[in-house]
């Protein structure tokens, strides 16, 4: 039986906005409401289903929506709801069979109060969709009469994929400088993941959940605290081994704080683990034959990974409030979200630039007798270098980048400072071209394993090359593979092309 490796070939990436649009009634235990303060919400997709030329996301939304009731506009209520929706999306070249990875963040959120007991609630999801085709190409067997050259590579292959649900509970004490609690309004929790090993069939994962406590003190007053306490899992996974390596990925599904007394309060945070386990496996892919048999090449690209980081940037600004709104008594809470598709990560010689945008969002208290509660948006534009010596210019870069925590404090009656702590996950790869021996000729090849892909029938344009393009700066250029490429035009060599040569590239 030949050698087989595995290859992904991206047909489409895309980024596409949805919107959801939804009417939610307060719960009738709860106080009519004057108007609305805020409201906070995350996204999780639930399920990705591939159709011909079509995609199917299932989501669910959960919301906190937090109001001032009529009876008394100075008290913060809150309650949450969580929607599902079914967005389909015409995704030119999608197939069953076929792999599809879809991110998805909400980079915005409009709301209006239709009646006191009535909130009108739209939602901005920001998709990020990658479908790729995955092929098993065949190596040479080896032979007794042949010398093949060979050349290594190290891979990464997927071992298995899993997901666990754990209860994240704990009772924290409120930091000494915080005032009593009488009454909690809301929470907000993120779970950080600090440390990841591998042991015989287990998986340990330690980490930290933060917490944004808003609460009522003792006097009447809103109070925010921020509490933390850390967590460690054990997850049985048979067929792990210690030279393996794991990647999890958290979802809080739900949150809840209990107020023990004045000073303490037990915290409970439902959560979805999904963790991935791989194998770095060194692979001896046949490049040539000595000698004087000719051999039957195929050229693929393999994305070789460079290196793998992770570390922190702090970022410092300051906003103004608006005009119309009330002088700034005291902030109570800062929130925010890393802005769906405003990341940009690029490889420079000696690091990489990570760019992005993060929404704020800020309550406060206004400096008015009644000290109502109300609410302002920021917006913090990051940039940072991170210094990685073998990282070069021509590698490709991309960054996952998460908000760790946000502070703000007042700086005068109409400026607030806010200081952003980001998680950042930093990939660098290089694309190497490998031509690799499939047969030698005069033996028949065996058949290569490949779903079949089809040209697009309308949404292309015609390129005509000019001196110093290659297949793969054409590529970047339009965000098209090689093999794309050169399946789509027919082209037998890929070193070999022809100024004034045209040829065909998907426009969509």
């Amino acid at each position: 039986m030949p050698q087989q490796l595995r290859i992904d070939e991206p047909i489409v990436v895309r980024t596409v906005e949805t919107e959801v649009v939804k009417n939610v009634g307060i719960p009738s235990n709860l106080p009519a409401a004057e108007r609305v303060v805020s409201v906070s919400a995350r996204v999780e997709i639930t399920d990705t289903i591939l159709r011909e030329d079509s995609l199917i996301i299932e989501g669910v939304i959960r919301a906190t929506i937090y109001y001032a009731s009529a009876d008394d506009p100075a008290n913060v209520v809150s309650f949450r709801r969580n929607f599902t929706y079914t967005d389909r999306i015409r995704v030119r070249g999608a197939r069953r069979g076929y792999d599809v990875d879809v991110e998805a963040i909400i980079s915005d959120i409009d709301f209006n109060l239709i009646n006191d007991r009535l909130i009108g609630l739209e939602f901005t999801i920001v998709n990020e969709i990658e479908i790729t085709v995955p092929e098993i190409v065949p190596f040479i067997e080896e032979r007794p009469e042949l010398r093949i050259r060979r050349q290594r590579l190290q891979i990464k292959r997927q071992v298995q994929e899993r997901n666990y649900s754990r209860d994240l509970a704990a009772i924290v004490r409120l930091p000494t400088e915080a005032a009593d609690l009488d009454r909690i309004i809301d929470i907000d929790t993120r779970v950080q993941v600090i440390d990841i090993t591998t042991d015989y069939d287990r998986v340990t994962v330690r980490g930290i959940v933060n917490i944004n406590l808003l609460y009522v003190n003792q006097q009447g007053k809103i109070e925010y605290a921020s509490l933390s306490y850390g967590y460690n899992e054990v997850f049985v996974f048979r067929g792990v081994t210690p030279d393996m390596t794991a990647f999890v990925e958290v979802n809080v599904l739900d949150e809840k704080a209990e107020l023990l007394d004045q000073n303490r309060v037990r915290i409970s945070v439902e959560t979805r683990f999904r963790i991935l386990v791989v194998k770095e496996e060194l692979v001896e892919i046949p490049t040539d034959i000595i000698g004087e048999i000719t051999p039957v090449r195929r050229t693929i690209l393999v994305e070789r990974i460079v290196v793998e980081e992770r570390t922190r940037i702090l970022e410092r600004d300051q906003t103004t409030i608006p005009e119309g709104s009330p002088d700034i008594g005291r902030v109570i809470r800062a929130t925010g979200q890393v802005r769906g598709g405003s990341v940009s990560a690029e490889a420079q010689n000696g690091g990489v630039l990570v760019t992005g945008v993060v929404d704020v969002n800020i309550l406060y208290v206004a400096d008015l007798p009644e000290q109502p509660v109300f609410f302002t948006a920021a917006r913090i534009t990051f940039s940072s270098f991170i210094d990685i010596p073998e990282v070069e210019a021509d590698m490709d870069a991309y960054a996952d980048v998460a908000v760790s925590r946000v502070t703000a404090n007042k700086i005068s009656e109409r400026q607030i400072g806010i200081r952003t702590v980001l998680d950042v996950n930093l990939l660098v790869t290089e694309t190497v071209r490998v031509s690799l021996v499939t047969d030698i000729s005069g033996r028949p090849v065996p058949p290569t394993v490949r779903p079949p892909v089809r040209p697009p029938v309308d949404g292309f344009i015609t390129y005509t090359i000019k001196a110093g393009d290659t297949l793969f700066k054409i590529g970047q250029q339009f965000g098209v593979s090689v093999n794309r490429l050169i399946e789509l035009n027919n082209i037998t060599d890929p070193e070999n092309l022809q100024i004034g040569q045209q040829i065909l590239i998907p426009s969509g």
